[in-house]
């Protein structure tokens, strides 16, 4: 009896510490992975329609929200696509609203559903109909005058409408609305129909299928009789003045609308204008112009013809030879400039280039500061600012060759004795030669640089030529 004591005492004692560490190994996997609560929206689905049924009225919501309980690490791996919310269709009865419950399917386990908003959804079910839905055409406005009108042609002329009966019984039809402005052609429009219910009131397709989203409209227009469109050619006389040239000569509109008798209209090829006197014209103009018609062929007098006339001027270039100006030669210097002459190319009007005179055009030398020495020097060319273009200067650098400015150093009292004839000896025959006198500096060779000279008076500056 103590052995079967003894050995119950253990079982108990057994059976209690099992349950006891059960308890605290599940009160330790709670702490480290607590049991939590999530939301998920789950999109919402509509299966099992039945077939030439149309679903046409239910819940506007489309997800459903549920709560799961779990591992806080289990529900972390749980996302929306998880699960799938849907509503069979398949036992709805049509034409009344009913309440379809909503099932909700997890596709991962490890999670528990608890809660699920909202349970149900009311939904509408109705027989789906086809109708042909008539397209009306509303034209507003006219052709152009001397114009007719055909029959328009409607493509399609009937659109095909499916959907709840409900909804596509009540259209009655589509009307397409086209705006003739003064149409001179055939007029090819595609337009979208607005659809009209048998009261008369606009009725929305949003959800219907249509066989045509858009109708194609065409309006044939043709000339009538004894009218017809004919281009204008327009008609001048003279020239523009010397240097300018005719660019083009245009009419706006290009072509008008004459009236006659059949015959005569088919014969007429153009319409031309009074001619219109451009001589010795040097800019462009607009003027009204005057049609020269044909007896028996009238215009319509609201239609005026303007004419657009452009002169320009002709573009040439000319070509310059200038001496080049120095400019900031310090005092007690000169310079020699090699070559003495630059050409210089100008591009522009040839009337504002004829009336260039010598001094529109000038070469300068920027010397200011230079010390005596021997430069390149790159030309600067001045030219009036009337549109002309500097094409090129030749040379593109000229030598300068700066030093200071000889003067004179000869003594008066030699001079003198230079005048003073030399008495011959005695017995012979005397002879008087002539003596040369020294050359006088003009006082302009110390007014101007010396390369802004002419050559024959540079060489009389300089000493190297005696005058007569």
């Amino acid at each position: 009896m103590n052995r079967a004591r003894e050995a119950l005492t253990n079982l108990a004692t057994f059976f209690l510490a099992l349950v006891l560490a059960v308890f605290i190994w599940m009160s330790a996997s709670e702490t480290q992975d607590p049991i939590r609560t999530r939301f998920l929206e789950v999109p919402l689905e509509y299966v099992g329609l039945p077939a030439d049924t149309a679903l046409v009225d239910a819940d506007p919501r489309q997800t459903v929200q549920i709560r799961l309980e779990g591992p806080d690490s289990v529900l972390q791996q749980h996302t929306s696509e998880d699960f799938s919310a849907t509503v069979d269709l398949s036992q709805i009865p049509s034409g009344q609203t009913v309440s379809a419950p909503i099932a909700v399917v997890a596709l991962k386990s490890g999670a528990t559903i608890s809660f699920i908003t909202p349970e149900q959804v009311d939904v509408l079910l109705e027989q789906e109909v086809t109708l042909e839905v008539p397209v009306e055409l509303d034209i507003r406005g006219s052709v152009a005058r001397g114009h007719s009108q055909g029959t328009p042609l409607i493509e399609p002329p009937a659109i095909r409408v499916s959907g709840p009966e409900s909804r596509v019984s009540q259209l009655n039809f589509a009307l397409v609305t086209i705006f003739l402005n003064s149409t001179a052609e055939t007029l090819v429009e595609t337009s979208v129909p607005i659809f009209y219910d048998r009261s008369g009131r606009v009725a929305s397709v949003t959800g219907l299928d249509l066989s045509h989203n858009t109708v194609t409209v065409t309006i044939p227009v043709e000339e009538s009789a004894g009218f017809a469109d004919k281009l204008v050619t327009v008609t001048w006389t003279g020239e523009p003045a010397p240097g300018y040239r005719l660019l083009s000569v245009t009419a706006d509109p290009p072509s008008v609308l004459v009236e006659g008798r059949p015959a005569q209209v088919n014969r007429l090829a153009s319409v031309t204008t009074e001619p219109i006197d451009i001589n010795g014209l040097t800019e462009s103009f607009s003027q009204v112009a005057v049609l020269d018609l044909p007896p028996g062929i009238t215009v319509d007098p609201e239609q005026t013809v303007t004419v657009n006339i452009v002169i320009e001027p002709i573009l040439t270039t000319s070509t310059y030879n200038r001496v080049p100006d120095p400019r900031g030669l310090r005092a007690g210097y000169e310079a020699t400039i090699q070559p003495q002459q630059v050409r210089v190319v100008l591009f522009g009007p040839l009337p504002v280039l004829d009336a260039l005179s010598e001094d529109d055009v000038r070469v300068i030398l920027d010397l200011f500061g230079l010390e005596p020495g021997t430069y390149s020097i790159v030309p600067d060319v001045d030219v009036p600012d009337r549109g002309i273009e500097i094409r090129s200067i030749q040379p593109s650098a000229v030598t300068v060759t700066i030093s200071e400015t000889r003067t004179d150093t000869t003594d008066p009292a030699d001079v003198a004795s230079l005048n003073t004839p030399t008495p011959s000896p005695a017995g012979s025959v005397a002879s008087v030669l002539p003596l040369r006198q020294p050359a006088s500096v003009p006082a302009i060779c110390y007014l101007i640089p010396t390369s802004a000279i002419s050559p024959g008076l540079k060489e009389l500056c300089i000493g190297r030529q005696t005058p007569e």
